[in-house]
């Protein structure tokens, strides 16, 4: 990977400074302090992806949601089964089928806003180096 071109005025630019291109910035560091958390929530234009940050908490917490629902609906099936046993059965099987469908929706969606928010991050740094490119090439005819 060839060095970008040194800008006009001869400073070297920063590492972790953005560069833009058609009104986006693709951040040069993507890792996960690339900008503080709360600076990013509380962005309103945008720049920063917090959908990632955020995807292993939403999935904990969902995970533990589904998992004290199915608890509690295998209770309640039981305790129904005592008064009412089809009814209990019916119970116990729809939780027991509903839990993991649950969680598998959940999973998919988090991962569908992750790789959308990584396809955009690709294509904005895609972007840029192209447009590096495009600028060595005609500083160099």
């Amino acid at each position: 990977m060839t060095q970008p071109p040194t800008p006009p005025n001869g400073d070297q630019p920063q590492q972790n400074q953005q560069q833009q291109f058609g009104g986006y910035h693709a951040p040069r560091d993507q890792g996960p302090n690339a900008a503080g958390f709360f600076k990013a929530l509380f962005d309103f234009s945008f720049r920063s992806f917090v959908t990632i940050k955020f995807a292993a908490i939403i999935y904990g917490i969902a995970l533990l949601l589904i998992g004290l629902f199915t608890l509690v609906g295998i209770i309640v099936a039981f305790v129904s089964m005592t008064e009412e046993p089809l009814a209990g059965l019916l119970l116990l099987l729809i939780v027991l089928v509903a839990a993991p469908f649950y969680l598998i929706l959940i999973r998919l969606t988090l991962e569908l806003y992750v790789s959308m928010i990584r396809t955009a991050q690709n294509t904005a740094a895609t972007t840029v180096e192209l447009e590096n490119l495009r600028r060595e090439m005609s500083q160099r005819r």
